[in-house]
């Protein structure tokens, strides 16, 4: 088995990794999305407890073969630091601000309607304990890998901009269940995305991460 796990192709080993990580979120997703009625995401303690999990084991099976494919921490980039913390809680808000602008244009002209629709729901009785921890699993799950390991993974290829791209798209589909409010993933994975590519700093992306989702699951 680990030889095989080796002796994988380049391409073989991202599809794998993307799929594994992602492919089922795209499938719930469109499917949402796609369905003649209406569904809503409810997030409850034991959805986001299975989220937590879920993210946790996918994270650990990844983490396990992309260590005998010989990736490494170094790879996607610098360790942590405390200056991390500062840039992440900037470009929170910097996304938070790009968010409002985006829908107001967006409204204005007529992209979107003034109240978008959202198709998400919190319950009233979330732990906040909990809310904290799966925000932080879920930052750093996503970042890592849609922009953390995808970038790195086509760092070679003649343009970046085919890797900011795929990033922007995996993300924004995997975020379609959020119905019209969903739009506003495509600014930010571009964003995101070309932050990771000229900086090669992963954390900062993490952090906004963690502080935008503990945000909106507080704010509801």
């Amino acid at each position: 088995m680990v030889n095989w796990i080796k002796s994988l192709s380049e391409r073989s080993e991202f599809v794998g990794v993307l799929t594994l990580a992602f492919g089922w979120s795209i499938y719930q997703s469109l499917s949402m999305a796609l369905s003649p009625q209406p569904l809503t995401a409810v997030f409850d303690n034991a959805s986001l407890s299975g989220l937590m999990g879920t993210q946790l084991a996918t994270l650990a099976i990844i983490g396990a073969f992309l260590r005998l494919r010989g990736w490494t921490w170094a790879r996607l980039g610098p360790a942590p630091g405390w200056r991390d913390l500062p840039r992440g809680v900037a470009l929170a808000a910097a996304t938070l601000v790009g968010f409002w602008l985006f829908h107001a244009v967006a409204a204005l002209i007529g992209l979107l309607p003034i109240d978008a629709d959202d198709s998400v729901r919190v319950a009233s009785d979330l732990d906040w304990r909990l809310m904290l921890a799966a925000s932080a699993v879920n930052g750093f799950f996503e970042e890592a890998l849609v922009c953390g390991y995808l970038v790195s993974a086509l760092r070679e290829r003649p343009s970046m901009w085919t890797a900011i791209h795929l990033s922007t798209a995996i993300r924004a589909s995997y975020h379609l269940y959020q119905g019209e409010a969903g739009a506003v993933m495509v600014p930010m994975g571009l964003a995101f995305a070309w932050l990771y590519s000229v900086t090669g700093r992963l954390w900062p992306l993490v952090v906004a991460h963690i502080a935008l989702d503990a945000l909106a699951l507080f704010a509801r």
